[in-house]
């Protein structure tokens, strides 16, 4: 399944949340809106990931050399103790 590229189960949620209020909601009940600010909007989805994906390329995941970690927090789990989507950790030794 290519969807789950981020590692994330959360995250299909999100895109299909956000592209059902800005595809369906909008155009059923604010035509003149949706045909307005429609593309302006995608385009500037579509830009701010490109401008965080290319600040973390090289801020935080090594693109300029050194790749500097996050710390650990309720947002970026340690991923020794359980898995990034919380679920219990298979600690079985599969060796």
């Amino acid at each position: 399944m290519g969807y789950l590229f981020v590692g994330i189960n959360l995250a299909i949620l999100m895109y299909f949340l956000l592209g059902f209020i800005a595809q369906w909601y909008l155009r059923k009940h604010y035509p003149v809106f949706f045909v307005k600010y429609n593309y302006i909007v995608s385009a500037a989805l579509d830009g701010g990931t490109q401008v965080m994906v290319f600040i973390l390329t090289f801020a935080a995941f090594g693109g300029s050399g050194k790749a500097h970690p996050f710390p650990t927090w309720p947002g970026n789990p340690h991923t020794s103790i359980h898995n990034l989507d919380y679920c219990m950790k298979d600690m079985a030794d599969y060796s």
